[in-house]
């Protein structure tokens, strides 16, 4: 569930709800479909549906609506090695919108995602680097000229969720920097319940959203 949060007075309150989503998973812990409920009711907007292949990985995703009527499919493409290496988006008329290309550093992570039109020209680019512990430190952004056009920089907390994301926007002649900072309540398993999301105004952190998460664990 995403909330909106309200600031009265300094005492942090719930606003209007924004967005729901569920998430099932089978029995062997694949993520079987993802639901988007509208804000209000709980009325279904549009599913994702997954299939996987017999190594587990995701190869197919279906789209569709309130009627279950198919408006989209997301395909997903590995190499030998079982490793993500494309994926492609067709619209309800089985016309590519757009692909997705993935190149890996020799230890195996993700160092550069671009993404192609449908005439498989490069519109954007997102190019990553890590840090001691494995986790995204930065990532840079490039529009369709290969110029940067933004810049993400991460630090995380033990459980490494992002606890501060600073944007550096240079769509603009001068450079826009703005701080998005995150809390989060974990259960048992370590797994976040609840995220609050700050940003920071003149060195004022001010909340404006909250994220709850309700998880149900097989036995």
């Amino acid at each position: 569930m995403y909330e909106a949060l309200v600031d009265r007075d300094g005492d942090m309150q719930y606003g209007s709800q924004l967005e729901k989503t569920e998430t099932l998973y089978n029995e062997k812990g694949q993520r079987r479909s993802m639901t988007f409920l509208s804000a209000d009711e709980d009325n279904m907007l549009f599913r994702s549906r997954y299939k996987h292949d017999g190594f587990g990985l995701v190869t197919l995703e279906h789209i569709v609506d309130n009627q279950e009527q198919i408006i989209g499919r997301t395909y997903y493409i590995y190499d030998k090695n079982n490793v993500l290496c494309e994926s492609y988006v067709e619209d309800a008329e089985r016309q590519i919108e757009h692909r997705v290309l993935y190149k890996y550093d020799e230890s195996g992570k993700l160092k550069q995602r671009s993404y192609n039109d449908a005439k498989n020209n490069v519109y954007r680019r997102e190019v990553y680097g890590y840090d001691f512990d494995g986790a995204v430190h930065h990532t840079s952004v490039f529009d369709r000229s290969n110029s940067k056009i933004m810049d993400y920089h991460y630090e995380y907390d033990s459980h490494l969720q992002p606890i501060n994301v600073t944007t550096y926007d240079y769509t603009d002649e001068d450079a826009e920097v703005s701080t998005t900072l995150y809390q989060y309540k974990y259960d048992d398993h370590g797994n976040w319940v609840q995220k609050t999301q700050y940003t920071l105004e003149k060195d004022n952190a001010v909340p404006t959203f909250i994220t709850n998460r309700r998880i149900e664990y097989f036995e």
